[in-house]
């Protein structure tokens, strides 16, 4: 009777032992899924930051690019706008010093250009080179000029490719003046152009 009591307080013992033993295990599993579940989640989290911010990068850089692109844009406009504004300004430019041939004025404008041109040249001998349609203008202007300036004037025969103005040339044709209106346009482009960049703020 006796050993069969020791028998089942050994295996009453047994028992709570193995139970005690089996809670200590799922204690420990669970202490371990925790950790383990703790690990993943902070890792995870991480791991989300990091895409997040690189995902923040890549969208300030997309902001950045299309930014740029679309100044680059607006720039290129302002200077096409700008030019635009300029090679109309000077056609206008032109056109007005080039329509000076039909004005009543333009007489004594040749007459000056001639002079002028004239005066440039240390030469005795000239020949002056004119539009064919100036001729008989120019032929009075020389007439004119003769009386004044000891100088031996030639008119050449050849019809000169020019809008308006003369072009004077020494004996040797070593000189040449173009005081012709395409080298007055030229002349007055420069402070034109000055002005209209101040205005339009280019420079």
């Amino acid at each position: 009777m006796n050993i069969e009591k020791k028998l089942e307080t050994l295996k009453t013992y047994v028992k709570n032992r193995s139970d005690e033993d089996a809670q200590a295990i799922i204690k420990d599993a669970q202490k371990s899924a925790k950790e383990i579940n703790t690990e993943y989640s902070d890792k995870a989290k991480e791991e989300y930051s990091k895409i997040v911010e690189e995902a923040k990068k890549q969208a300030y850089q997309i902001q950045r690019k299309e930014k740029a692109q679309a100044d680059s844009r607006r720039t290129r406009m302002i200077m096409e706008g700008q030019k635009e504004i300029v090679d109309d300004a000077l056609e206008l430019l032109k056109g007005k010093i080039f329509d000076l041939t039909k004005d009543k004025s333009y007489a004594n404008l040749l007459a000056f250009m001639t002079l002028e041109a004239v005066k440039s040249l240390e030469s005795k001998k000239i020949t002056l080179k004119f539009r064919k349609t100036d001729r008989s203008l120019i032929e009075k202007i020389v007439e004119n000029i003769s009386k004044n300036v000891k100088v031996e004037i030639t008119l050449s025969d050849e019809d000169a490719q020019i809008v308006g103005g003369v072009i004077a040339l020494s004996a040797d044709g070593k000189q040449i003046v173009e005081n012709t209106l395409e080298s007055k346009f030229e002349e007055l482009k420069e402070e034109y152009l000055h002005d209209l960049f101040s205005t339009l703020k280019v420079r």
